[in-house]
Formats: C-alpha cells, sequence, structure tokens
C-alpha cells in the first residue's frame, strides 16, 4: 500500500465521483459544501478534483500555518510538488519600516506570482493574510522580469545597470536574494524566482552559459537554457503602477475550496483594521519631510472586496463553519482517535475490528520497523502486523466507516509534534542574526540558551562599563528583564513548539531552567566518596601556576581564522584561570565532532610554552597525530616554538632526536600516540598534558596517563565520554567544559538505519560523488575488507575507490589518508581508523556496514567524520536484519539516530550510562536504574550527594570554594522509589519529556492533571508513578513555606530551615507563623540542628508519604493564613 494506491482506493468511493460530477458543472457563484472530510482527507479531494478538472483551483485558509500543512499534505498525496504553488504572507507588520530578515517568503511569493502570470494551471495553495497583501498588476510583473538566454547580446554591464535600477545590490559574493556581483565576464545574480541564485557568463556581450550555483560554496550546480531575473515584486514601487489580488491573475472560472468560510472574510476584515490602526500611528509619527505612506486601502485587501472576490467564483466549501452550499456531498469521514502512545488499546482495535483496513503513516523506515513489531509483526520471518505500514508523512489521519478504512499517522499515536514537509532549499544557521532579530515582533517567545523562555522586547541601547552597546532586551516571568548583547545572538532562538502551545516564561534566578538538584535519593554516597577523594588528594597536590596571558597569547589568538564560538570562549577563559592556580588542572571539554575543541588546545598549549613549559599532546592514531601536528604547526608557526612528532611513522632517527629534544628542553611541543608514554620518553619539564579521545586508548595507556598526571596540568578533549568519565565530571570531582554551539550553517547528519542494501550504497555513493563530495565506507573487517571494495566498485565503476586499513604499511596507510584529505580519489573504504579525529571537510556521506558491531562513541565518532562544512551530510547505519539485532544494539543505533541534532554528542553520552551502566546501586546494576529513573534525575541524586558530602565530610577540601546552601527551589527527599519504570513508559526520549515536564508543575491542579494524562496515555500508574507525583506535589508547598529541603525517612519529616543570610524573608516574615503552626498541628517535633549545624524541624510518627504529603500541606495552609492574620492586625 502507498499513498497512490490510497488515493486510488478513495477515488472509487461514490462520494469522490460525486465531488468530481459536481465540481466540473459548479458555475461562477455556486458552492458546493463538502462535509465530513476528517483529518488531511481534503488534501485527497483536492488532488482527485484537480486531476478531474486540470486546474487551476485555489485553497484558501484562515492561517498561514494550516495553509502550509495543506501544501505538505498535497504535495504528499501527488506525490511532487510541480502542480502545487504556494503563496505565503511576507510576514511584515503593516507598516513597519524595519527590513526584512526573511528573504524565503518574498522569493516564494514572486516565484507564484510569475508562474500565476505565466498560466500556471495546478493548484495555489495561500492564506487570508497573504492574500490580503495587494500585488503589482500582470503586467508589471511581465515588464520587469528580465529573462535571459543563452546566444543572446547584451553587454553584462548593461545588465548589471538595469538590475542595479531594480534595487539589486551590488555584493563582492552574492549569498542573499536581492543582490547580484560582477567578475570580469561573469554577472551572479540572486533573483526572487526559483530556489539559486543565477550565473551568467559572458563572451564578449554574448551569454555563453547559464548556470544555477550553490551560495553557500559558490559552485555551480545545474545549467539551464534561460533564466527569470525577477525583482522583489514585494517593494511598493511595483504597485504604484496599479494593485490586484493573486486571485486576479486567474481567471474567474476558477473554483475557490475555502476552508472555514465564514472566518476567512471576518479575519481578512480584523487584518485589515489592525493595518488601518498602524497606518494612522505611523502617519502620526512620520516627519513632515517624509513622503506619506501609502493608505491601507492600496496595500491591503478589505473583508468586503474579499467577499466580492468570493462570491462571484465558484466555491468548494470545506471545514465547520463555511455555512450551507447551493450543493452538498458528505463523507462522514471521523478523526483519527486519539490512543495518547497507549499500543494496547491500539492493538485490541486492530484485533476486534478484523474488517477495517487499517494504514499507519510512519515518519521514517526506522519508525516503520519499530511499529512493526510494536503491533505484533516479525520482521525476520516476515510476518506482518495487522495493519499496512507506509513510509509517508501527512499531518492528521482520519476513518472512513462507509469504507471500512483507517488512514493513522504515527506523529498523532505517539502524540508527537509534527512540521510540515519542508518547502524551498535554505540556509541553515547557526542562532539569529541581527536582521532576523529585528524582524521578531515584541511579544513573540524566544529562548536564551542559559536562562530560558522569555518574551521579545525590541532592541535598546544600554551602557555597561560606560561602554554604549545594543541590546536585546527580554522579559522573563515577574517582569524580570534580561540584557543580550549582540555578539550572543547565537544563544536566542525563536521559540517554536507544538501547534497553539504558549510556553510559560521561565523565573529568572530560581534554576528553573537548569534544574539539576536531586529529587530523589538512594544510597550513592559511597560513589560520590570514591570519586571525591580522588579529587581531594589532587587538590592537595602542588602544582605549577602559570603566569597570565602574554602579548603573543593575545596575537596567537587573534589570528584565529574564524569566530570564537562563546562555548569557546568560555571553555578558554576556564582552562586559563586552571592553569592559572597552583592546583594542578584536571579538566574535560566535551564537545561535538568539529565544534572546535583543538583550538582552545592550542591556545593552552601555547600559554604553557610561554612559560618555558613543555606541552605533550596524546591522540589514539597514527593519522590523527600528524593531523595535529599540522595544524599546530600552521597556528604556531610564526613563533620560535619546536613542534615534534612522535609516532611509528616517524623513522627512527628522528624519533631519536625528538626523545633527546624532549630531554634536554629544545623540543615544547611533543604531538603523538602512546609512543610519548614509552619508558625511553623523559621530559625537562612537563608543564601539560593533552589526551584527545582518551576513551580510545587501552589500560595501559590509560595507566601511564594517570601516572604522568599528579602535578601536571590535564586537559582532556573527546567528543562523546565514556561513562564513568562523564559521571566524573558531572559530578565536579573533575571540571568540565561544555562546547555545545555549532559553527555557523553546520546541519544535523541526517542519520538512517537501513537493512544492507547495495541499491542503497550505489545512489548514496553516486548522489555525494555527482555533487562533488566524497564518501567514507566503513568495514571493520580487515580479512574482507578488499572484497568489501571490490562490491562498491562494481557497483559504482566510475567512480575512484582505494581501501585501508591499520594491517597495511605505515607508509603506505599515510598516503591513502592524505590522498582522501587531497581528494586524489572518492570513495574510502575503511576500517574504523577514520574515526579519531581525521578530517575531510569535502567528506558529506558516510556508509557504517554492520554498525551494530560498534560502540556508541565509535558510531558518534564515525558520523563526526562528515558535515565538516555547510553542506548536508548522510550517515547510513547498514545492519544485517533489524531483527536480529540484540536489545543493547538496537538501543545503541536508536540512540544515534534520535540524537542527530547539532550538539547531540553529550545527549549521546547520556543514553550512554542509559545503556552501559557502571557499579551498583540499589542492588541492581545502575544501568537498569538509570533507564527507569531517567538520566537528569540520576545526575541530581549524585548531585545532592556531592554537595553533603562537601557540606559534611570534606568540608575541609572544599573550604576554599563557592558552597553556598541550595538555590531557592526546594529539594523534596523520600524514603521510597521515585521514578518512571521502564515497564510504563519503555520510551527512553518520552521518559525524559516527563520528567521535565514534571518539574515544572507548580500547582496542585497541574499536577492532577498530570496524572490523569499519565493514566489516559500509559494505563494504570504503578506505585512508583503515585511515589513521584506526590513528591511533586510537596515541591510547592514547600516552596509556599520557603523550605530549602525535605525530607522524609524513617516515619519522621524533617523541615531545613534556612540560614538568616541566606533568606532573611523567611525569618522576618515565615519563621514565627510557621513555629505556631507546628505547635498546633497535633503532632510531636522537635527543632534540632544536623551534624552540618543546619537548624531543623522534625516532626515525629509521620507514617507514610502520603500522610508527610497532608502534614506539609496543612502546615503551608496554616502559616499563610497565620501570616495573612498577622498582617491584617497591623
Amino acid at each position: 500500500m502507498t499513498l497512490s494506491d490510497l488515493r486510488t482506493t478513495l477515488a472509487a468511493l461514490p462520494f469522490f465521483a460525486q465531488v468530481r460530477e459536481e465540481t466540473k458543472g459548479l458555475a461562477p457563484s455556486q458552492s458546493l459544501r463538502i462535509k465530513g472530510t476528517a483529518g488531511s482527507l481534503p488534501a485527497f479531494v483536492l488532488a482527485d478534483v484537480l486531476e478531474q478538472t486540470g486546474g487551476p483551483i485555489v485553497a484558501l485558509l484562515a492561517e498561514s500555518e494550516s495553509a502550509d500543512y495543506l501544501r505538505s499534505d498535497l504535495e504528499q498525496v501527488l506525490g511532487s510538488d510541480d502542480r502545487i504553488l504556494f503563496l505565503p504572507p511576507t510576514g511584515h507588520d503593516p507598516y513597519d519600516p524595519e527590513q526584512l530578515s526573511d528573504t524565503l517568503p518574498l522569493v516564494q511569493r514572486a516565484d507564484a506570482l510569475g508562474r500565476l502570470r505565466d498560466g500556471f494551471d495546478g493548484l495555489l495553495v495561500t492564506s487570508v493574510e497573504a492574500i490580503l497583501e495587494l500585488v503589482p498588476l500582470p503586467e508589471t510583473v511581465s515588464d520587469e522580469t528580465l529573462t535571459v538566454r543563452i546566444g543572446e547580446e547584451v553587454a553584462p554591464e548593461d545588465l548589471m545597470d538595469r538590475l542595479t535600477g531594480q534595487s539589486f545590490e551590488l555584493v563582492e559574493f552574492v549569498s542573499e536574494p536581492g543582490e547580484l556581483a560582477l567578475r570580469g565576464g561573469i554577472l551572479d545574480v540572486y533573483p526572487f524566482a526559483g530556489g539559486y541564485p543565477i550565473r551568467l557568463e559572458f563572451f564578449g556581450d554574448e551569454v555563453d552559459q547559464i548556470r544555477e550555483f550553490d551560495p553557500q560554496t559558490q559552485r555551480s550546480v545545474s545549467r539551464l537554457e534561460t533564466a527569470r531575473l525577477v525583482p522583489n515584486l514585494g517593494a511598493e514601487r511595483y504597485t504604484e503602477g496599479g494593485h490586484v489580488t493573486a486571485l486576479d491573475y486567474l481567471p474567474t472560472s476558477t473554483p475557490l475550496a475555502l476552508f472555514d468560510s465564514q472566518r476567512l472574510v471576518e479575519s481578512a476584515q480584523e487584518r485589515f483594521e489592525t493595518a488601518s490602526a498602524a497606518y494612522v500611528q505611523r502617519v502620526a509619527e512620520a516627519d513632515a519631510e517624509d513622503d506619506p505612506p501609502h493608505a491601507p486601502e492600496e496595500r491591503y485587501l478589505t473583508g468586503d472586496t474579499l467577499s466580492a472576490l468570493i462570491d462571484a467564483r465558484p466555491t468548494l466549501l470545506f471545514g465547520t463553519f463555511s455555512g450551507e452550499g447551493d450543493l452538498t456531498a458528505e463523507l462522514k469521514a471521523t478523526p483519527q482517535p486519539s490512543y495518547n502512545g497507549d499500543l494496547k488499546r491500539l492493538r485490541a482495535d486492530l484485533g476486534s475490528r478484523m474488517s477495517t483496513q487499517f494504514v499507519v503513516l510512519c515518519d521514517s523506515g526506522s519508525q516503520k520497523n519499530r511499529l512493526w513489531e510494536l503491533l505484533g509483526g516479525d520482521l525476520e520471518t516476515g510476518k506482518p502486523p495487522p495493519a499496512d505500514l507506509i513510509v509517508e508523512s501527512l499531518h492528521e489521519g482520519f476513518e472512513i466507516p462507509e469504507a471500512s478504512l483507517a488512514v493513522y499517522t504515527d506523529h498523532q499515536l505517539f502524540d508527537r509534534y509534527h512540521r510540515p514537509t519542508a518547502r524551498k532549499r535554505k540556509k541553515a544557521r547557526g542562532g539569529l542574526s541581527l536582521r532576523e532579530v529585528k524582524s521578531l515582533r515584541p511579544g513573540d517567545f524566544v529562548v536564551h540558551v542559559d536562562y530560558g523562555i522569555g518574551k521579545f522586547a525590541g532592541l535598546q541601547t544600554i551602557t555597561v562599563r560606560e561602554q554604549t552597546q545594543e541590546a536585546v532586551r527580554l522579559i522573563f516571568q515577574g517582569n524580570d528583564e534580561l540584557f543580550v548583547n549582540v555578539t550572543a545572538l547565537h544563544k536566542l532562538h525563536k521559540y517554536t513548539g507544538k501547534e497553539g502551545h504558549q510556553p510559560k516564561l521561565t523565573k529568572l534566578g530560581t534554576g528553573a531552567w537548569d534544574r539539576l538538584k536531586a529529587r530523589t535519593k538512594k544510597r550513592v554516597k559511597d560513589i560520590a566518596r570514591d570519586l571525591i577523594q580522588i579529587y581531594a588528594k589532587r587538590r592537595a597536590s602542588q602544582g605549577y601556576a602559570f603566569k597570565a596571558d602574554t602579548i603573543w597569547q593575545r596575537e596567537l589568538e587573534a589570528s584565529f581564522a574564524f569566530e570564537e564560538t562563546p562555548d569557546q570562549a568560555t571553555a578558554i577563559d576556564a582552562i586559563k584561570e586552571d592553569m592559572q592556580q597552583a592546583i594542578p588542572m584536571d579538566r574535560l571539554v566535551c564537545g561535538d565532532v568539529g565544534f572546535g575543541k583543538t583550538e582552545v588546545a592550542i591556545r593552552a598549549a601555547f600559554k604553557a610554552i610561554q612559560d618555558g613549559k613543555q606541552v605533550a599532546v596524546v591522540v589514539p592514531t597514527t593519522v590523527l597525530a600528524r593531523q595535529h601536528t599540522e595544524t599546530f604547526i600552521k597556528r604556531m608557526g610564526r613563533f620560535p616554538i619546536h613542534i615534534a612528532q612522535l609516532s611509528r611513522f616517524v623513522d627512527k632517527a628522528a624519533q631519536k632526536e625528538v626523545i633527546a629534544g624532549l630531554a634536554d628542553g629544545t623540543v615544547d611541543v611533543v604531538i603523538g600516540t602512546q609512543r610519548v608514554l614509552s619508558k625511553d620518553v623523559a621530559f625537562k619539564d612537563l608543564g601539560l598534558l593533552i589526551v584527545d579521545e582518551e576513551q580510545r586508548f587501552g589500560v595501559g595507556a590509560k595507566e601511564k596517563l594517570r601516572k604522568l598526571r599528579p602535578n601536571v596540568d590535564t586537559l582532556t578533549l573527546t567528543a562523546t565520554p565514556i561513562p564513568r568519565t562523564l559521571q566524573f565530571s558531572l559530578l565536579g570531582a573533575r571540571d568540565l567544559s561544555l562546547i555545545q554551539t555549532p559553527p555557523a550553517n553546520r546541519q544535523p547528519v541526517i542519520t538512517e538505519i537501513h537493512t544492507f542494501d547495495r541499491d542503497l550504497i550505489r545512489d548514496a555513493i553516486l548522489y555525494e560523488v555527482h555533487r562533488g563530495g566524497q564518501v567514507f565506507f566503513i568495514h571493520n573487517r580487515v580479512q574482507t575488507i578488499d572484497e568489501m571494495a571490490a562490491m562498491v566498485r562494481a557497483l559504482a565503476p566510475d567512480v575512484r575507490i582505494r581501501a585501508a586499513h591499520g594491517q597495511m604499511p605505515p607508509a603506505t596507510l599515510e598516503k591513502t589518508m592524505m590522498d582522501f584529505m587531497d581528494h586524489k580519489f572518492d570513495v574510502l573504504v575503511s576500517t574504523t581508523i577514520v574515526e579519531s579525529g581525521l578530517d575531510v571537510s569535502n567528506a558529506n556521506t558516510i556508509i557504517v556496514n554492520h554498525a551494530e558491531r560498534h560502540g556508541l562513541a565509535d558510531l558518534h565518532q564515525l558520523r563526526g567524520r562528515v558535515g565538516r562544512n555547510d553542506q548536508k551530510a548522510f550517515c547510513y547505519l547498514l545492519v544485517p536484519s533489524v531483527h536480529s539485532l540484540t536489545k543493547e544494539a538496537r538501543q545503541r543505533l536508536q540512540a544515534v539516530e534520535e540524537f542527530s541534532d547539532l550538539g547531540s554528542g553529550f545527549n549521546l553520552s547520556m543514553r550512554d550510562l542509559d545503556i552501559r551502566g557502571a557499579g551498583n546501586m540499589l542492588g541492581a546494576e545502575q544501568s537498569g536504574f538509570i533507564e527507569d529513573v531517567g538520566f537528569e534525575t540520576y545526575h541530581k541524586i549524585l548531585d545532592e550527594a556531592v554537595q553533603e558530602l562537601r557540606h559534611e565530610e570534606f568540608a575541609d577540601v572544599f573550604v576554599d570554594q563557592d558552597t553556598a546552601p541550595p538555590p531557592p527551589e526546594p529539594t523534596v527527599d523520600v524514603e521510597d522509589d521515585v521514578f518512571i519504570p521502564t515497564t510504563y513508559v519503555s520510551n527512553p526520549v518520552e521518559r525524559l519529556n516527563l520528567y521535565r515536564r514534571l518539574s515544572d508543575l507548580d500547582t496542585r491542579e497541574e499536577i492532577d492533571g498530570f496524572r490523569a494524562e499519565l493514566t489516559d496515555r500509559f494505563g494504570p500508574a504503578p506505585h512508583e508513578i503515585d511515589t513521584l507525583l506526590r513528591l511533586a506535589a510537596m515541591r510547592p508547598e514547600a516552596m509556599r513555606l520557603r523550605l530549602p529541603r525535605v525530607v522524609w525517612m524513617n516515619q519522621r519529616l524533617f523541615l531545613t530551615i534556612p540560614e538568616p543570610a541566606d533568606d532573611p524573608y523567611f525569618h522576618t516574615r515565615i519563621f514565627h507563623a510557621l513555629l505556631e503552626a507546628l505547635n498546633t498541628s497535633g503532632t510531636r517535633y522537635v527543632m534540632k540542628e544536623s551534624r552540618s549545624g543546619k537548624l531543623r524541624a522534625i516532626l515525629q510518627d509521620i507514617p507514610s508519604l502520603e500522610a508527610a504529603q497532608a502534614h506539609l500541606g496543612t502546615l503551608a495552609e496554616t502559616t499563610e493564613a497565620l501570616i495573612d492574620a498577622a498582617a491584617t492586625e497591623a
């Protein structure tokens, strides 16, 4: 079953035949009311009508987002976008003088007008907001569009003059619509039409070639015979000769498909009135010498005019609010039922409704395979589930009882957000550009990476240290303000979430955005104690305190070819601060592959050299040693620094020379494999050890590294730390710097899991090679690698292919790797020797054979070999059979597929903890504990244990560190299991989502609603969920009392009183009322100091968590009542 088959099935229904017949005879001003088309059915109806009538047709919806979903559905149903035209709104507020930031809508509008003028006969999808904006006359579009053909005689300078006269901007390199560049006999133009800019190559004054080119790489992608050079038709100058609506480009006999037609005219009138109000304000604010803006009637459609346009045309009325038509056709379809992830109920429905044909649309092949088994199928034997699963995407499912047909979407089954399919090519950006920020409207929700969700309140000039800066003003909960410097805009993103969802504003200073405090506590102190002892021993050691930065240091940093990301800058600052202390540094820098960790290491190494110290850089492979050596030499080459390489690629004589230089101090930096750790290598004065990808070293090498470390500053670089490394750093026993900001225009690597398929391999290779890229093919078996390379050659005989593996002669292997870097061949079939840091920026596809044999860190590293530039990259994980995978292998692959976004390495490490685990906790493997609790909760438990140990057992170690008490949000501990079991919610991503949502609930009503939702989605809640929700319900009560900590254990309720210095408000306003509430509660209690000197009220004889929750709630209510009474008396 495919969507095409589904169309055929639906087209045979009497309803579809009636709609086709009635539409064919529909006269102007006549309407056909189409009832009972639930979900995405209107797309099938319109596709059928389009085929019947031959077009054109216009679909008009109230909201632009709804129009985009219909466009997406129509493209899926028709199988292409050739006959679909989308007219978006400009996105420009009426009479807003600011320049538009997003040119994509302008390009789409100009493109649409050009195609409409040329006699478009397909289906135009648009919204009221888009149709209201008046457009130039068709003849203006014709006059202003320049059509250039090969062989045409025209001087490039004349063409440039004509285009600059149309407001095209002359630039050095074309990157945005509306720009042009002339270089000799080549004219680059980025028109407001089509997907790519145009390159015109002239021979004298004759157009010799026309090509489309990629604005990011500036390389041509295809040849054309003719090119349409369209200016920004949205500019006011083009409507001065007259203006019309986009509908006027089409014959009056064109049918209009109206969705909720009654709302359309109302919406149009409201928008026109908004524009009129903005016009009045603009006129009032304008200077006398300013040209008056065009009146609203000259720029926007009124509700009455839209109504008249509709009345003059045949109409198809969809939706509930469309009134009655002259004719009616009814289907009686119903929306997809809401299962909320309850697959048990879905399976029951599939089993009980044997006469109904079920079709489930899956967003990906892996999702199809998962559902195949979840619904009772068997991939290995080929036994199908009781539903047709197809990899297609529609916005909403539906049921047609009379046809015994049910079409469901998987995102609705699991209550996931669904995005419409992408329309046109668009560059990915690393954050918001200044122009994009200017186009944000005040009141828009934005996300700040560090501070959470706020509202955009415009750009504002501020003074910092007597310096004037422009900053973005954000408003958070309670009208708290935050100013973000325009140099930090990468940390701001426009908020996008589920349809219609209004996010809750973050309260600054409460830790609400980054809640990593303990929610539950079990016995994790032993693990934490061991780690802190290692840390304490290191802190007690005497290291070398490096001096402040030198002029050379600043010179080196200024010579960096790229603008450092703020995460890089933060990591560099932290490293320098560590190095300038007498305590040996031990810092882990965790950043996704290609995010700039090497530059961080170079700056730290240079700092060490400035103080006369030596630096050792230890890497896992010989090729990486060579690559790092080249990078270090390139960056430090202008300075009197001796950098040497030590690995088996270096001949014996050179090795002896390097070793002698390390001993006498003439070698400043040595970069090498574990050869650097050999007994014959001694340093005169080693000051800094840099370890790249520590998890790649064997146990012996790690032990040697540890012996080097005691008094030497150590910097470890990794893209995916092994679990223990990550635990160690998160516990504060090792300092951690995260580099999570991607370089500009870095896209996620598209990751897919497939069964081994020769056609897929061939297509992937040819696609990449044809766009000028290179391919890694990973086959981690030396014995059969030549055989695999031969198979690849047979699949793509015209492609240059070579094989490489670690057992080749070193010189041959090195030459092969270097030749691949230099693009002397296209496909490298190799073992995982490419995994550790081989940087080939032109390689954008990687195919991993037998992906199930690789660890999670390996897979992430391998994927990191591609996508090193701004091209879209692909990673194909091939397995013999999905069904034959072990549970652990399947989880590993799913984790890699799930976390394909930028900066996902850290998330992968968290999932790595889930899968591997280490040590025991609660008598079970930590991995199982983490799997049930979720990583964040696990981290919070460890965090709390560390805090307690710091305050109690290790107070002397941390005496010089900031050991402030927990932030205002309370910690609630209970003597019970607190987690969401995997047997209740198996999907780790969904569990994490639920934990996050739960941590944001503040009222009993919200918690009760959450409980009802869980029961509805996953069935009756087990005991652990009750505990979790009771704990969540105690948190707001503790917050009402401003208690930093509440613990229920051994049938006692411990209430920690905040220190007067930490919370004077509590002591002046609440403390006495709380004591009175305790005295009148009828429960025995004592006031007692803990070992750490904390004052606690300990309530006795609290037999259950339920009783603890009730007591805390009563105390909060009584205390508040007493405070209110006292305030009234005063």
